[in-house]
């Protein structure tokens, strides 16, 4: 079996590559696997068909696990044409392709493509996706859920886990921690998240490529098994970070801002047995103590 993984140099592509070739003896994935790349940062874009064919060409996949994005709702509103042309042209090429070498196609999603509507968030959910960065990976969704090959579409629900995008909540903190800048934090008493470990999402991953796709077209909603409020998220941090409550500083949260979000994951559960254990507070202290000690992460 052959599997490309685009976006393979991002947070979530690195940790699936790892899983990916770390686990070949597992009956899932066979020890006759090959796992290859293609990422911006080794100049591979997926707005380039020409190049794109190419390496489809000399890899021949079997399965093409799609994690090229911009991502960050705030950055799409700074840089609308990388988001439009990236989430959507990128994706519709990448479709063809696979429609082209007739390949299974794994394609990350967003839960930012439900906007702000009631949690838990099934599949069924309307999508009133309300940032650009939303609407573009809709868009995606309807580019896929119209190819003519088998795929599955994953919507992780605010993914953690070591080496993060500084961009995501726990590493600006540490990093405004460390400069000893304000925290920013958006002040809502309602704010909470279903956050998805990382490794619990190649989990995921890993069953999809193995199970037979129950319909041409399918989805998953992918998130933890617990809700995390915004207090209790602050509470891990002062709890480790000596005087870190006292940087603290409460703002109102943008307009794109989901305040509410978490996701039904039954759907997951039924057919590939997701069911992530309840560790957030142990995940999260093992991140913190690595980013304040990175000789440890390194030693690890």
């Amino acid at each position: 079996m052959n599997i490309l993984v685009t976006g393979d140099k991002g947070f979530i592509g690195k940790h699936l590559c790892v899983d990916l070739c770390r686990i070949l003896h597992d009956k899932i994935v066979s020890k006759e696997t090959n796992v290859y790349g293609y990422d911006i940062n080794s100049n591979d874009d997926i707005r380039d068909l020409y190049n794109l064919d190419k390496r489809f060409e000399m890899t021949l996949p079997d399965v093409v696990i799609h994690l090229a994005a911009r991502t960050g709702v705030a950055r799409g509103n700074q840089y609308p044409h990388e988001y439009i042309t990236t989430n959507i042209e990128g994706t519709y090429n990448i479709g063809k392709m696979c429609e082209k070498y007739r390949c299974r196609l794994i394609s990350f999603s967003s839960s930012s493509v439900f906007g702000s509507g009631r949690s838990p968030v099934s599949e069924a959910a309307p999508q009133k996706p309300i940032s650009l960065y939303g609407m573009t990976k809709s868009m995606g969704e309807q580019i896929v859920n119209n190819l003519s090959i088998p795929t599955i579409i994953v919507r992780p629900f605010s993914v953690y886990g070591l080496q993060g995008r500084p961009d995501m909540v726990f590493y600006k903190w540490l990093n405004q921690y460390r400069a000893n800048r304000p925290i920013t934090v958006y002040d809502s008493m309602l704010a909470c998240r279903g956050y998805t470990y990382v490794d619990d999402l190649c989990f995921a991953v890993r069953r999809m490529i193995g199970m037979p796709i129950p319909n041409l077209h399918t989805s998953y909603n992918i998130g933890g098994n617990e809700v995390i409020h915004t207090e209790e998220l602050l509470g891990i941090f002062c709890d480790i970070l000596p005087g870190f409550s006292k940087l603290i500083r409460r703002m109102q949260p943008p307009a794109t801002d989901i305040i509410v979000n978490y996701a039904d994951t039954s759907a997951a559960r039924s057919d590939f047995g997701y069911d992530p254990p309840r560790n957030f507070r142990e995940n999260l202290k093992r991140i913190i103590e690595s980013e304040m000690n990175p000789k440890t992460q390194q030693e690890g």
